[in-house]
């Protein structure tokens, strides 16, 4: 399973145009991996996970295609992680050349609202959604798909996390989401992932309750350690970072090594493959 990481930032991305903070700074001044344009991952080349404001130029920026995405998995909706505008652009008068193939979009009430909202139309955006919410599975051939609670939005409380399987390999995509439920961490019983992506958006700031800082990052990981579901074979990735949270991407990924954990980037592309 290939994972290329799109985008690695949270909402406002790095540098915020509106911000003059130390980060900011570095990044516009050094660019490289220091720039991180709002969070987004491809599976192979079929599987999206969230379409936000900045895919098109993610996409550019990396020569990626979205040609062959059969799957679109909504985590929340949020504005950096999903942008109808961006969904709208699929129908066929903005790519009279091109077929594109039926993509499914898994997604919970409050992100199929703001689709409809937005004056999207199934049809013309070549779409096929599937209505969805944490707890619920579904077969996205080859993928399997879980979703569990996501400690996140909670004033609408249908943010989730997936489970993805293609029958081989197994990962956990965490982001957005602050420290699981009690009642969370029993989905993860007799399971073991290959790679965890997890969000890390607060860094070395305190705790919060819809995020997770560096500390509670390691947290999570111990715990899913305790039920076997991570094992010293997993491939560990952190993502999602705020400006406002970290330092230079050399200082973060400094930190998060000495964790063990491996520092995403903007262009990142990870083989995954099963660990047992």
């Amino acid at each position: 399973m290939k994972i290329t990481f799109l985008g690695t930032a949270a909402a406002e991305g790095i540098p915020s145009p509106f911000c003059g903070c130390a980060t900011c700074h570095h990044a516009r001044e050094h660019k490289g991996v220091n720039i991180r344009k709002r969070q987004s991952v491809l599976i192979n080349r079929d599987l999206l996970v969230d379409l936000g404001p900045d895919i098109f130029a993610s996409c550019a920026a990396q020569g990626i295609s979205l040609i062959e995405v059969q799957y679109l998995l909504m985590t929340h909706s949020h504005l950096d992680h999903f942008d109808a505008t961006n969904l709208r652009m699929r129908a066929k008068p903005f790519r009279i050349e091109t077929e594109l193939p039926e993509m499914t979009m898994v997604a919970g009430p409050s992100v199929l609202t703001k689709w409809e909202l937005s004056g999207g139309r199934d049809q013309e955006a070549g779409i096929k959604r599937v209505p969805f919410l944490p707890g619920n599975q579904l077969q996205l051939p080859p993928y399997s798909i879980q979703s569990i609670a996501a400690t996140h939005n909670s004033a609408i409380g249908d943010a989730m996390n997936y489970m993805i399987s293609d029958g081989e390999v197994s990962i956990l995509y965490a982001s957005d989401t602050g420290m699981y439920a009690d009642s969370v961490w029993d989905d993860f019983k007799g399971r073991r992932f290959d790679a965890v992506v997890m969000e890390a958006t607060l860094g070395g700031r305190p705790s919060g309750r819809e995020h997770l800082n560096f500390a509670d990052h390691q947290l999570m990981l111990d715990k899913l350690r305790k039920l076997g579901a991570v094992t010293d074979r997993t491939v560990t990735i952190a993502t999602h970072f705020s400006h406002q949270s970290i330092g230079p991407h050399e200082v973060t990924e400094r930190i998060l090594r000495g964790m063990g954990v491996t520092c995403a980037y903007d262009g990142m592309v990870v083989d995954i493959s099963a660990s047992s």
